[in-house]
This record gives C-alpha cells, sequence and structure tokens, in this order.
C-alpha cells in the first residue's frame, strides 16, 4: 500500500519558534516527506484553550516566512500551508511568495489554498467576510491567477474580484509546471475543483471515517470524471494522537491501514491540535517513525 506521512506544526500556543524547527528538523532526518502549518492572523479562543495556550492574547507566527527559514533548516520534506485563504491575499503577490519559498527550498513548496473560515480575523484584520460562495469565487479566480503567473511570460486576467494587467512573475518556481496546489475545506466545489485540477486535497483534521470516505470518493470520482489518474490525487488525512491514532502503535498501524483502504495516500500528524508539550510531541514523532514509517520505508 502507497502511504507517506506529514507532520502539521503549530505556529501558536505553547510552541516557540524554535521548537518547530526542532520539530521541523527531526522530522525531516526521522523520513516525514511533508510539513505544513496553519495560515491565520489569529485563531478562535477554544484553540488556545485546547493546546494549553493562552486565548487574551492569540498568537500566531506567519505562516509563510517560516516555511521559508524551515526550507533553509531541512532537506528533504516538502512545505506547505493547510491551508491559505486566498480571500485574504492578494493572489499575485501570494503567487509571489510561493514561488520565493519554492527557491529558497529548491523545490519544495506546496501551496494549499481554501476559501476561509474564521470570520473574526478577517473582520479584525479590516477583510470583507463574504458569502461562502463568492469566497470560493474569490478562491477560484485567484488560483488561475497564481497559475498564470507561474507559467506565463506575462499575465492579463480581468475577473469579477480580482485583476492583473500584462503581470510579470520572476524568478519563476522551481518545480514545473507549477508547486503542487492542493485543497481545503468540504464544500463540494473545493472538492470538484481538488479532483479536477489540484494535486491534492486536505481534510479536516479527525474527520469522522464515514464522512472522510465520502468526501474521498467525491474526490477521486470529480478526478476520474476529468480524466485523471486518481494515482496524480493525494488525499491527505491529518489526525491527532491519540484522539484520531489509537493510543497504541498496534492503533496506529491498523489506522494507517484502514486510511490507505479508503484511497487515501498521506497521513499527517496534526501536533497544532494536541495537548502536549514540545518536548512529548518530538517523542510522539519519535515513536511513529519507528512503528509506522519504518513499515513502509
Amino acid at each position: 500500500m502507497r502511504m507517506s506521512f506529514g507532520v502539521h506544526l503549530p505556529l501558536h500556543g505553547r510552541y516557540s519558534y524554535a521548537d518547530v524547527e526542532r520539530a521541523a528538523v527531526l522530522a525531516d532526518r526521522l523520513g516525514f516527506t511533508s510539513l505544513w502549518v496553519g495560515d491565520h492572523f489569529f485563531l478562535p479562543a477554544q484553540s488556545y484553550r485546547g493546546i494549553g495556550g493562552d486565548p487574551t492574547r492569540p498568537d500566531k507566527l506567519e505562516a509563510w516566512p517560516v516555511l521559508a527559514a524551515l526550507a533553509a533548516r531541512t532537506q528533504r520534506v516538502t512545505l506547505g500551508t493547510r491551508v491559505s485563504p486566498i480571500p485574504f491575499y492578494l493572489p499575485a503577490r501570494l503567487a509571489k511568495i510561493v514561488a520565493t519559498v519554492d527557491v529558497i527550498s529548491n523545490g519544495r513548496a506546496i501551496l494549499g489554498v481554501g476559501a476561509g473560515w474564521h470570520r473574526d480575523e478577517a473582520v479584525a484584520f479590516g477583510l470583507p467576510w463574504r458569502p461562502l460562495k463568492t469566497r470560493i469565487d474569490q478562491t477560484l479566480e485567484g488560483l488561475e491567477i497564481i497559475r498564470g503567473l507561474w507559467t506565463e511570460q506575462r499575465t492579463t486576467f480581468k475577473g469579477r474580484h480580482f485583476q492583473v494587467e500584462d503581470a510579470p512573475c520572476f524568478p519563476k518556481p522551481v518545480q514545473k509546471p507549477t508547486p503542487p496546489i492542493f485543497f481545503g475545506g468540504n464544500a463540494p466545489r473545493l472538492l470538484d475543483a481538488a479532483g479536477r485540477t489540484g494535486q491534492g486535497w486536505l481534510p479536516i483534521t479527525d474527520t469522522p471515517v464515514d464522512e472522510l470516505r465520502t468526501r474521498t470518493t467525491q474526490v477521486l470520482d470529480a478526478a476520474a470524471q476529468a480524466s485523471r489518474n486518481r494515482d496524480e490525487v493525494t488525499v491527505a488525512a491529518s489526525l491527532t494522537y491519540p484522539g484520531g491514532t489509537g493510543a497504541r502503535h498496534e492503533d496506529w498501524m491498523e489506522k494507517v491501514r484502514q486510511l490507505g483502504a479508503m484511497g487515501i495516500t498521506q497521513t499527517i500528524l496534526d501536533l497544532s491540535h494536541m495537548s502536549m508539550p514540545p518536548s512529548l510531541g518530538l517523542d510522539f514523532l519519535e515513536k511513529f517513525a519507528g512503528h509506522v514509517l519504518a513499515a513502509y520505508m
């Protein structure tokens, strides 16, 4: 069974940047193939309470500068956001940011995209909060601009929400034709886009099994309808410990086997939702690698 493994690193709460870097270097050495970070201004109060953070000081390091720094400290892992909400960005600027991280990492950047879900952070930072349909329209429009800037000498696009005119984007990303684009979110249009045009789908952490199976099927069916090989699309299920993985290493192996049987080809361990200090998070990564990654390497 084909399966790769990733780690979602916390950029808030108990983890300092030094802790994030330590976890990234360890994951790279242990054989994890991807590192992910959330892309937010700040999170809801319950997100801090759940991991031992301070909801009155909702800290959150900025995603893409952290990925650029981790690119210089790692050798093999891919580096992506889970996910960057395009309605919170100027798409052309995001295209430049991701291209830069791809250059720094020598071709290891992944752009995870979504429509945004945390209204309070948008309003607090002066961004308009629009209905979900509009935010998805913005996301898909923004991706047309981003792909154009990555592949064309000059890009002109006049959409309802975003425009660029004769825009250059150099240097181009190292990865050709573009860095991988993963979609997050459960809206049917985003699932369809993940299957038809994306390189992957990023479900919500600890999505219930029946729901995960149904939505994975939707993504893979969309790929087939677009005459794509299902192997071209990665579904990357994200789990916490012990709630998602189970408590014992036998449980971990069984969970991974269960995911693979659904057509899921990447398992992400989400440290950002785990209520444990960084030292125990790193210890968990080592144990998981010793028992599970070793069986797939």
